[in-house]
């Protein structure tokens, strides 16, 4: 265990992840080649020391908000939306080992606090986690782990019985070295290609009970076996509350991306006749439009991350509420990015043109499943008339 020497501040983050701007930009498209991130930009975000943000400083790490997340996240998909996805995921996934026992938290960040973990919520049909002496065996498939290629640890979830729960089952977490499992290759898709969100393949691993969590006691009531080691309000905040806050920021960031290429474009450029486009009027409408719907998602994002770090549990309707705040940012930067597309001609649709990879990035990203609206507006519109719901996540 050890302390930071020194631990950074929100604006010092915000200025570290700034300056990985132009190496990020540069490979953009080398991270859709490889379906991955390359490993120097990588080694470039472990460098900054912005991979311990929200990791707790008695092991090294800044313990920084969630606005810093946000906020550098941001900046890191200005430069490339797939980029920002997997930085994004490598703060959120050391703030969830924080949650984990105490001995897990020590397995991760005993050679240092800037370890490389991934997730999987999508077991497949077939897999299984069996109790056995002294912890869990797992097998089986896991999909859409983003960043497996350059993670050392996996955090995925299973059902497991359990006769005092709710149908007799309950999920829990298990932590799983790298080492111990498969990366099955198939990631070949349309957007967010340089996320490498491949399949995991375990088979008969055994995962000891200190790596593992339930995840209700978490999700709904912020309490985990890791509250009792790491005591700042940003270790009661519910995974339910705010996981979404890590893609949205990406989505958020890759529209402010894709806005500054575009307002470039129509600086410079002409119509055929020779008048500069920038002078016309139905331009610069558009301009603002898509301008000011950027600036409405960020303000309900930095709005709902005022109620996320108010350093109490919130309640299920709070969560709810959270929920469709994200979903609709989700929708705003969808439109920009639409407008951002559609208005700027058939070269956009150019390979070598940044625009037709932003645009396709940030539809994908807002594929998630957690950016439904339909099904969180109606759990909303449910409590809102008095009609019983539940949201499970």
């Amino acid at each position: 265990m050890q302390e930071v020497a020194n631990q950074l501040t929100r604006d010092e983050a915000v200025v570290r992840a700034k300056s990985l701007f132009s190496n990020v930009r540069a490979r953009a498209r080398q991270a859709e080649e490889l379906r991955h991130q390359p490993p120097e930009t990588i080694e470039e975000i472990r460098a900054t020391g912005l991979i311990r943000a929200l990791v707790p400083a008695r092991y090294g790490g800044h313990e920084l908000g969630w606005s810093t997340l946000a906020d550098t996240a941001i900046e890191v998909a200005k430069a490339d939306p797939s980029a920002g996805w997997c930085y994004s995921l490598l703060l959120l996934h050391n703030w969830m080992v924080a949650f984990l026992p105490d001995q897990a938290q020590a397995d991760v960040w005993r050679n240092g606090p800037d370890a490389t973990v991934s997730t999987s919520i999508n077991p497949f049909p077939g897999s299984k986690a069996e109790r056995v002496d002294g912890g869990y065996r797992l097998s089986g498939k896991w999909g859409f782990s983003s960043g497996i290629n350059h993670s050392d640890w996996t955090m995925i979830t299973h059902r497991v019985e359990d006769p005092t729960s709710e149908g007799g089952k309950k999920v829990l977490w298990f932590l799983v070295p790298k080492q111990d499992l498969q990366v099955v290759d198939i990631w070949h898709v349309i957007g967010m290609r340089g996320t490498g969100s491949n399949v995991l393949e375990l088979t008969d691993v055994f995962v000891p009970d200190y790596r593992t969590m339930e995840q209700q006691a978490w999700n709904f009531n912020g309490i985990s076996p890791g509250m009792q080691v790491n005591r700042a309000p940003l270790y009661r905040i519910q995974l339910s509350a705010v996981m979404p806050v890590t893609l949205l920021s990406v989505i958020l960031g890759s529209t402010k991306g894709a806005y500054d290429i575009w307002r470039e474009n129509l600086i410079k450029s002409k119509t055929r006749a020779g008048a500069k486009t920038a002078e016309q009027s139905h331009q610069q409408i558009r301009l603002a439009k898509v301008a000011v719907k950027i600036e409405a998602a960020e303000a309900l994002l930095r709005r709902s991350l005022e109620v996320v770090e108010s350093g109490r549990v919130l309640e299920y309707e709070e969560r709810v509420r959270l929920r469709c705040n994200y979903a609709y940012c989700v929708e705003l930067c969808q439109e920009a990015m639409e407008t951002i597309y559609t208005t700027s001609g058939a070269s956009a649709a150019a390979e070598s043109n940044p625009l037709q990879l932003f645009w396709r990035d940030i539809h994908a990203g807002a594929a998630h499943t957690a950016f439904n609206f339909d099904w969180l507006g109606e759990i909303f519109g449910k409590l809102e008339l008095g009609i019983p719901s539940k949201m499970e996540y």
